[in-house]
């Protein structure tokens, strides 16, 4: 290797990571501050609680108030600090929407993603004096709130207590969380027991029941039980949907059923259940996991010829995969069609098809491979984060 592309490829050697002297600087797009001074963060205490003020502020707008987004958002940005949010909450309770069932029914199912389920239930039982109508609807979100602060085991004890009290019935949407509860609390008998309670009660298992039931069995590798929950479920002509196709493609792969889960796979296009990118990396990452090369890249390309677009599980796979296998072309391609789909790889991912370029002498192809990433305004460094790149000059 001469001097000079030596000296390209040190510097072409951890460029995405920060490794070396000619690196990337990561940050949070936030405006920089032209002081010279060194500046300190915001004390936690003092950031959140202008986050609540800004909120509150923004509350006074009936606008405002009317969109869901707002509050998810809020919370996030308030990293779920229990007493941030109820700040929040508690401040809504002036506002008209807070007569309004379904408003009431937004918070409650909020404070269930905060993991704050006691404050979901103390805001249930205030609901008759701040003049809000309890329904089934808010006895349904109460229950998912449980759910989603996975405190499975109280959903049981609710489902048991409260339609009565309240003299409310339960209904489908109802029986289907008490089905997922059982299941995540462990009592898969328990679980399929509902399905008899609920035809009891005159109320007809839906897709949901089934998919739920179905994903239950195949998690606890109960094959022949979801096979025959899957012909039940065709008896009692409940359309299946591509949640329940995804669920058992899913479970066939599990128990070693290639050449069935290629069949089911077919089957939905016959159905006109039009396969998601979802769907696809089921079938690709068999095949890469098996580490198939030419089944997973032809999934791929058949993938990309029905007009699904491939999505950042995708291009991780088969990236790394390609890399593996030294096919140093289709991991360039991959790579700069993530860059023009503007889908989002991580930092790492793209580093070791710089690195392998290089090291394969292909200096020119890894320093294209840079330079297209100038324009490549976000990147991931780690999951569910989001930075901007700034590369230096080479």
């Amino acid at each position: 290797m001469s001097s000079s592309s030596s000296s390209v490829y040190r510097r072409l050697h951890g460029i995405f990571t920060g490794k070396h002297k000619v690196s990337v600087k990561l940050k949070t797009e936030q405006p920089q501050t032209t002081s010279t001074k060194p500046t300190s963060k915001l004390p936690e205490k003092h950031k959140l609680q202008t986050i609540v003020d800004n909120f509150k502020k923004s509350s006074e707008s009936p606008e405002f108030r009317n969109r869901c987004t707002n509050y998810t958002t809020a919370i996030r940005r308030l990293e779920f600090n229990s007493s941030s949010i109820e700040d929040i909450f508690e401040h809504q309770k002036q506002y008209p929407e807070i007569s309004n069932e379904f408003f009431v029914c937004r918070l409650i199912l909020l404070y269930g993603t905060a993991k704050m389920h006691e404050h979901a239930r103390k805001l249930f039982d205030e609901m008759p004096n701040l003049k809000c109508q309890r329904t089934v609807f808010s006895f349904n979100a109460l229950l998912e709130a449980y759910s989603r602060a996975e405190k499975y085991d109280i959903i049981r004890d609710l489902f048991r207590e409260l339609p009565g009290e309240l003299s409310i019935e339960p209904d489908v949407v109802s029986y289907n969380t008490l089905i997922k509860a059982l299941w995540k609390a462990g009592s898969l008998d328990s679980a399929l027991s509902v399905m008899d309670e609920m035809e009891n009660q005159g109320i007809i298992p839906d897709k949901v029941t089934f998919n739920t039931l179905s994903n239950a069995y195949y998690e606890s590798k109960k094959f022949s039980e979801a096979e025959d929950l899957w012909v039940l479920m065709q008896k009692k002509n409940v359309d299946a949907d591509l949640g329940s196709y995804t669920v058992r493609l899913q479970g066939l792969i599990a128990n070693s059923q290639v050449s069935e889960a290629i069949e089911l796979f077919e089957e939905m296009g016959k159905k006109d259940i039009i396969p998601k990118a979802f769907s696809y990396n089921i079938m690709i990452k068999m095949y890469v996991d098996d580490r198939n090369w030419e089944e997973a890249k032809r999934w791929y390309v058949k993938m990309v010829e029905n007009g699904r677009y491939p999505d950042n599980a995708t291009f991780e796979m088969l990236i790394s995969f390609a890399c593996d296998k030294d096919n140093l072309d289709f991991a360039l391609e991959l790579c700069k069609k993530a860059i023009a789909s503007k889908v989002a790889i991580y930092n790492a991912t793209m580093q070791r098809v710089v690195n392998v370029l290089a090291e394969h002498s292909k200096l020119e192809d890894a320093q294209e491979l840079v330079n297209l990433a100038k324009s490549y305004k976000l990147f991931h460094s780690r999951p569910r984060s989001r930075y901007k790149l700034s590369l230096p000059s080479l």
